[in-house]
């Protein structure tokens, strides 16, 4: 008898915890724009709607407000069913806006316990609600296209892991800044065009997909991305692609009056693309083109490292890394030192195969 009451009163418990939302009686948003234009904030929110079975249409939502607090609510009063945040997948933010600062977003973002850390924050070049409609109109049934889009980059090429949980971490960690994936227009589609850079949660630039994948390969062990590189031999002139299979990196620090830091890249790659007149098989050649590939590969990180110290921006974590093997390390003080830095890449590539016909 006690044993039937305790299985009722526990059943009576689990229903009463349940909250269910049947799917075509709430509004769930997939996507999310922010826009600053004409000294107004624009909220746009991407979602579906729902046809007979599992068809599904992307359809648009917009709304003006003076702050960006309750553009989520002025959507709400523009909807016939309940605004439903918990299966949102991206937050894109418009230029002009991410100029002016996405903190506020991030912070009600980090607040919300509906909103997955998972969830993929981008900037766009022009602004967030057009890059939208284009997605709705182009994209047919696919509402999560773009969030889409950024996690096969992360997977299967140049763009570095980036999400939520990510961009908090760089943000408030010391010794680090945050980087987010960089959208264009392109005729009728939206492209991925490389990673949105900021400062104190301010965009100050952006660098591209071939930048990409060196950021990508600087900040911890990687697998899979391409990488175009300027070959030649004799007179002859041409380019390769290079595939990489898997690349490591590792930081060391000299300390002194004029520190160095020392950065180890070891590239295990295949050689996708390469022109006729390179014969690869042969070891003079083969030597040849991977001690080319290993200098311009430092030549280009070196580069990038340079343009990161003149903006004064850290998405490498440098800060971070010295902040580990430094006593009583003050932020202030290393970042008066760090357009000055040397930091030197050392770039080591290993050829592991170059294709089916050899």
């Amino acid at each position: 008898m006690k044993r039937a009451l305790y299985l009722l009163l526990l059943i009576f418990v689990l229903v009463g915890c349940k909250s269910s939302r049947i799917v075509d009686q709430v509004q769930i948003i997939h996507a999310m724009g922010y826009d600053w234009k004409n000294g107004t904030y624009t909220g746009t929110a991407i979602y579906p709607t729902f046809k007979q079975g599992p068809m599904t249409k992307p359809d648009i939502l917009t709304t003006e407000s003076s702050t960006t607090y309750d553009l989520i609510p002025r959507l709400s009063s523009k909807s016939a069913l309940p605004i439903e945040e918990g299966q949102m997948r991206l937050v894109l933010f418009g230029k002009a806006f991410a100029k002016k600062g996405i903190t506020e977003i991030v912070h009600s973002l980090a607040r919300n316990n509906k909103v997955g850390s998972h969830l993929q924050l981008a900037v766009a070049k022009g602004d967030a609600e057009e890059l939208l409609r284009i997605t709705a109109k182009t994209t047919l049934s696919d509402t999560l296209y773009l969030s889409n889009l950024v996690e096969q980059n992360i997977r299967e090429m140049n763009l570095p892991n980036t999400n939520l949980h990510i961009f908090l971490y760089n943000y408030f960690g010391k010794g680090r800044d945050p980087f987010l994936p960089y959208f264009e227009k392109k005729g009728n589609f939206v492209k991925l065009e490389g990673l949105a850079l900021f400062k104190d949660g301010h965009y100050v630039g952006r660098i591209d997909l071939r930048q990409s994948f060196l950021v990508k390969m600087l900040l911890d062990e990687t697998k899979n991305g391409v990488y175009q590189l300027p070959i030649s031999k004799e007179k002859q002139k041409g380019r390769v692609l290079l595939e990489n299979l898997y690349a490591t990196s590792k930081y060391s620090l000299k300390k002194g009056k004029k520190p160095v830091i020392d950065i180890r890249i070891h590239i295990r790659a295949s050689i996708r693309d390469y022109p006729i007149w390179l014969d690869l098989p042969n070891k003079e050649s083969f030597a040849l083109i991977r001690h080319q590939m290993e200098k311009q590969l430092n030549k280009d990180i070196s580069k990038l490292i340079r343009q990161f110290q003149t903006k004064e921006i850290d998405p490498l974590g440098i800060g971070d890394f010295v902040r580990s093997y430094t006593r009583h390390w003050n932020e202030k003080s290393f970042y008066k030192q760090y357009k000055k830095l040397t930091i030197r890449p050392h770039v080591k590539v290993d050829i592991v195969q170059t294709g089916i016909g050899e």
